[in-house]
């Protein structure tokens, strides 16, 4: 029987994650237990409990309750993007990739999501793209970053992994856009004014190299790298490559 005195949904998921935080799984479990007293085994409910078990390891029973969670709210993604994280952490990999191309399907049906949801669509492109990366597919890495920034541009790491990614590819033109978008939103300033100056040097333009690094040492006067590159350029014996990486 349902309790006619209803902790809200919200502050029942901020306390499982500080409780998962804390590693206080049993706290959180009699948590969820009472809370689904209260409200009954709602979608999000079902969803943090899968997550509960995730934490410990105990994949099985978290996979049950995505499982659960989606039978309850098919158009619910973050249980989506759980399971295929618990599939991919088993090695079940291609049962993982269709569970996401399911869930990536609803986020072009007009649907608005949740930032959370978002991020964490983008994350599993960066986590594909960061495995291409490893096994020296660059252009396909590439591409999974681009993927991950269209399906949510507010993560400025994967922005400048891509612009180094751009850099090392010889991909200048490329690699300065995805630096300048980040300039706009003053991320990274002290590292892109760096690469900036690099692809620069590497054009054969020491004077905008220059500038570059100055506008480094401008942003952060500490800065160990644009210090090493402007002294490099006033050696006598002349410059010696900066490198991409």
């Amino acid at each position: 029987m349902l309790s006619p005195h209803k902790r809200p949904l919200g502050e029942v998921q901020d306390k499982v994650f500080v409780y998962l935080r804390l590693q206080r799984f049993q706290a959180a479990e009699d948590l969820l237990k009472s809370a689904m007293e209260e409200h009954g085994h709602l979608a999000n409910l079902l969803n943090l409990k899968g997550v509960l078990h995730h934490r410990q390891s105990q994949f099985a029973q978290a996979i049950e309750f995505f499982e659960k969670a989606k039978a309850a709210n098919p158009n619910f993604i973050e249980a989506s993007l759980n399971m295929a994280v618990t599939l991919s952490d088993l090695g079940f990999y291609d049962q993982a990739e269709k569970i996401y191309h399911e869930a990536n399907a609803l986020l072009y049906q007009g649907n608005r999501l949740p930032d959370l949801v978002m991020g964490r669509l983008a994350n599993y492109h960066n986590q594909t793209a960061e495995g291409y990366q490893q096994a020296g597919l660059w252009e396909e890495a590439a591409a999974e970053f681009g993927k991950a920034l269209q399906v949510y541009p507010r993560m400025p790491d994967i922005r400048l992994r891509l612009a180094k990614l751009f850099l090392r590819m010889g991909s200048f033109h490329q690699a300065q856009e995805q630096l300048h978008l980040l300039l706009e939103s003053e991320q990274n300033l002290c590292e892109c004014f760096n690469l900036l100056g690099t692809i620069a040097y590497r054009q054969g333009d020491n004077e905008e190299a220059s500038r570059n690094w100055q506008k480094a040492q401008n942003h952060n006067p500490n800065d160990r790298i644009s210090r090493h590159y402007l002294k490099s350029l006033q050696s006598p014996l002349g410059a010696k490559g900066p490198s991409s990486k």
